[in-house]
């Protein structure tokens, strides 16, 4: 589409974002925002929490910060693309990429071994952290599943 002015001068208008390039832009910034949510509250509870409150109360509020970017990543959706097919392969590559990050993070800013690192999640802060993450990970394919079968009952 061109629009011209009087001195016929052509002014290009960007076509509409396609459905692939919204998912991929969708999916990008729900990782960026579990990310920031991860480094922002796990650097706030080893730092502030854990030696103020001991490591579970730590767990405890970095699940509620962790769940709510999951929140927030899952309302920016584009739901009329997401079906629960792609939510679910969003949550498997989501969770690859943070598992990476998360192995960067611990090898080159923290100076932790990979198998030490990983081996908090054997604790129960740990295992509190977990779950707070595959919540967070699976709200857009619980979401898309609840919408398919609103869809399917109006039918």
């Amino acid at each position: 589409m061109t629009a011209t002015t009087g001195a016929s001068d052509a002014i290009r208008v960007l076509p509409a974002i396609t459905p692939c390039a919204a998912l991929r832009l969708a999916a990008f910034r729900f990782f960026a925002i579990l990310l920031a949510a991860y480094l922002l509250s796990g650097s706030a509870r080893a730092v502030l929490v854990d030696p103020a409150a001991g490591p579970l109360a730590g767990a405890l509020l970095e699940a509620i910060w962790l769940v709510s970017a999951g929140l927030l990543g899952t309302a920016l959706m584009p739901w009329g693309l997401l079906t629960p097919r792609r939510a679910l392969a969003l949550a498997v590559l989501t969770a690859l990429a943070l598992t990476f990050s998360d192995a960067l993070v611990a090898v080159f800013l923290c100076g932790i071994p990979v198998p030490r690192h990983f081996a908090r999640f054997a604790r129960i802060d740990g295992a509190v952290q977990t779950a707070a993450f595959l919540v967070a990970l699976f709200l857009p394919l619980a979401v898309s599943l609840r919408r398919q079968e609103g869809a399917r009952n109006l039918s």
